[in-house]
């Protein structure tokens, strides 16, 4: 079962969630954002990485999800410490300061 496709739309930035069927620690990082969607704007997808055609995120992200873009660009893995965490990224986003984060995992890479 693909869980693939728009969770909610919303203004501002758009959050991308690398997830699976049956994910529960990717079920609690939504829970937190879908918290936020009112007070601080954005709309969130989710990416399933077990999908045929998402072979390039199973490769990297296979070990880490879940794994959330802002924007197209990497922001944390695994889980969310806080709703401030979640609060301090999207305002950087909407203000144009959002940075790409350290520690993007690759398990592609790391397997070589």
């Amino acid at each position: 079962v693909s869980v693939t496709g728009p969770v909610y739309e919303g203004d501002g930035p758009k959050v991308t969630l690398y997830t699976k069927f049956e994910c529960s620690l990717c079920d609690k990082v939504k829970d937190v954002l879908m918290g936020l969607k009112d007070s601080h704007p954005h709309s969130l997808d989710a990416v399933d990485i077990t999908d045929e055609d998402k072979k390039e995120w199973w490769d990297r992200y296979k070990y880490d999800i879940p794994v959330l873009h802002i924007d197209g660009v990497y922001w944390t893995k695994h889980k969310l410490d806080s709703d401030e965490q979640a609060i301090a990224a999207i305002g950087e986003a909407v203000s144009g300061e959002f940075k790409e984060r350290r520690g993007q995992p690759n398990a592609a890479a790391m397997e070589k």
